[in-house]
C-alpha cells in the first residue's frame, strides 16, 4: 500500500464532491475527472487516454499587436515572437504542460524550438489542421517536426450532423493514432448538435474542445455533457473568458491586459452597452477578495467544474498568465457569494439577448439559451 496515493485519491475525490455540490442541473451527477496534483499545478486525465493535461493550458491565438500578414496567414514580428516564447517558457515553469499551436499563425517552428533540449517529454503539443489539405499530410508534417503529435483535432462548423468529409478525415486520424503518430484525436466545435452527432458517429473520439464559460454554462449543455461523461470523452474549455470579453467588464483587470481582438467584448459600441451599475452589481461581491479580478473568478468557475479536463485561455502578457494561475491556486470551489455574482452576469447576458456580441462572434450565444 502507498499512503501518498491513498491520500491523493482521497483529496481528488473530496474535491470532486465539494465541487459537485455547486453544480446545477444535469451536470450535478457527472463524475469528476481523475486528477493528480504536483507542485502548484493540477493535472486531469484526458478521457480514456494516458495523457494528463494541466488544468490551465496555453491557448493558440497570438498577440495582434505584433502580427504581420504573410502568404498563408500571419507570423509574429521578432519582438512579438520573443515575447510569446518567453511567456510559454514561463507557463511551463509554472506546470502548464499543454500548448495549442496554430500553423496559420506561424507557430509550428517556434514551438518545435521550445520543446527541444529535453522539454519534449513534458510538453503536450496540441494541433489543429488550419489549411485545406489532406489530414494525413498535415499529421505527417507535424510528426516529422515534433516527433509525434500529442493532441490532434479537426474543426467542425455548425450543422445538424457530422458530414462525409469529416468521417473521411476521422478515418485518417484513427489510422494515424494506430500508427503512433498521434496520441489523442478529437474535434473542436461550437455547435451542440455537432457534438452529439460526433459522439455517435466518430469511433474512438478522445476529446472535445468547445466554448465553456460562466455565461454559457447556464444551459449546462444538458444533453451533451452527460453523454460525453458516459462515454468517457475528455472535455477542454475554449473561450473560458468569452473570447477575452470579460476583460472589458473587469475594473480590476491589470494594466495592459487586453482581449485577443479589441472589437470582441461583452458589449460592443454599436450594440446595447452594460451600464456601470450593472458592472458594479457583477463585481461587488468580489470586493471580499480585493486581490482577485473578475477574470480570475471566471476562470475559477471553469476550474471548479470537476468534469472539465482543462481551460485553455489565450495569453499575451505575463500579467495575464499570473492572473490565470492565481485563480487556479485558490480553492476550486466558488463560494456562494462569488457564484451569485457570476450567475448574475449570465442573467444579464440572457436579458440583453443576441446583441451582446458582434455578429461574427454570436456563435458564442447561439442555441445555448437557458
Amino acid at each position: 500500500m502507498c499512503p501518498r496515493q491513498t491520500r491523493r485519491a482521497f483529496l481528488a475525490g473530496a474535491a470532486g464532491l465539494a465541487a459537485a455540490r455547486v453544480l446545477p442541473g444535469a451536470t450535478a451527477a457527472i463524475p469528476p475527472v481523475r486528477e493528480i496534483r504536483r507542485g502548484g499545478m493540477i493535472y486531469r486525465q484526458l478521457g480514456h487516454t494516458d495523457l494528463y493535461v494541466s488544468l490551465l493550458s496555453f491557448g493558440s491565438h497570438t498577440d495582434p499587436r505584433y502580427k504581420k500578414k504573410v502568404e498563408n496567414g500571419n507570423v509574429l514580428v521578432e519582438e512579438g515572437q520573443t515575447r510569446r516564447d518567453r511567456l510559454i517558457a514561463s507557463a511551463l515553469d509554472r506546470g502548464v504542460n499543454m500548448v495549442d499551436t496554430y500553423e496559420n499563425e506561424g507557430q509550428w517552428d517556434p514551438m518545435a524550438r521550445v520543446v527541444r533540449g529535453g522539454r519534449r517529454d513534458r510538453v503536450l503539443v496540441s494541433l489543429c489542421r488550419q489549411f485545406p489539405m489532406f489530414a494525413g499530410e498535415n499529421i505527417d508534417r507535424a510528426a516529422r517536426l515534433f516527433g509525434h503529435v500529442d493532441l490532434y483535432r479537426i474543426y467542425l462548423g455548425e450543422g445538424k450532423a457530422v458530414d462525409g468529409k469529416a468521417l473521411a478525415d476521422w478515418d485518417v486520424m484513427r489510422k494515424a493514432k494506430e500508427a503512433g503518430k498521434v496520441r489523442a484525436i478529437g474535434i473542436a466545435t461550437h455547435d451542440e448538435r455537432i457534438m452529439l452527432s460526433a459522439l455517435k458517429e466518430l469511433e474512438g473520439i478522445d476529446y472535445f474542445m468547445f466554448p465553456y464559460n460562466f455565461i454559457h454554462a447556464r444551459a449546462d449543455y444538458s444533453e451533451f455533457l452527460p453523454e460525453a461523461a458516459k462515454r468517457g470523452v475528455g472535455l477542454i474549455a475554449i473561450k473560458p473568458l468569452a473570447a477575452g470579453s470579460i476583460v472589458k467588464l473587469d475594473p480590476k483587470a491589470k494594466g495592459g491586459t487586453h482581449p485577443e481582438r479589441d472589437f470582441v467584448q461583452l458589449y460592443h459600441a454599436t450594440y446595447r452597452p452594460l451600464l456601470p451599475s450593472v458592472v458594479a452589481e457583477l463585481t461587488k461581491t468580489l470586493e471580499r477578495l480585493p486581490d482577485e479580478s473578475l477574470c480570475q473568478a471566471a476562470l475559477r468557475f471553469v476550474y471548479s467544474r470537476p468534469f472539465m479536463t482543462a481551460a485553455m485561455p489565450g495569453m499575451f502578457e505575463e500579467e495575464t498568465l499570473e492572473d490565470n494561475y492565481a485563480g487556479l491556486k485558490r480553492q476550486l470551489e466558488l463560494s456562494r457569494e462569488e457564484r451569485s455574482a457570476l450567475d448574475s452576469a449570465g442573467r444579464v447576458a440572457a436579458a440583453i439577448g443576441r446583441s451582446w456580441l458582434p455578429r461574427h462572434y454570436q456563435w458564442l450565444d447561439q442555441r445555448w439559451q437557458g
